[in-house]
């Protein structure tokens, strides 16, 4: 007798907790009570969907996304404000720093 091969470990890809919500909607009341949405991934044979997002959600192991988008963040600011310099409109935003 062969054994039925092992389950799949599920990769996690989206959890979603939501408390309560009341919204007024240009009149329109929605009161929402708690909401849990998870989203899993199963990786196997055939399960192509779950085999990509298994693959794309390990991608990201390991790295400290808080300095990768802090760091974006901050270029992003930059960049906008050598905009404003460039337009005459930001002389006052950032005082001028001398190089080092």
């Amino acid at each position: 007798m062969t054994e039925p091969p092992p389950t799949p470990t599920p990769c996690p890809i989206l959890h979603l907790d939501l408390g309560p919500l009341d919204l007024n909607l240009l009149g329109l009341h929605v009161h929402l009570n708690e909401v849990v949405l998870d989203i899993e991934a199963i990786p196997g044979p055939g399960n192509l969907l779950g085999n990509l997002l298994c693959a794309i959600a390990g991608l990201l192991d390991g790295i400290d996304l808080s300095g990768v988008l802090g760091n974006l963040l901050q270029n992003l600011i930059d960049a906008l404000i050598r905009l404003l310099e460039g337009l005459g409109a930001g002389g006052a935003a950032r005082p001028a720093v001398p190089p080092t």
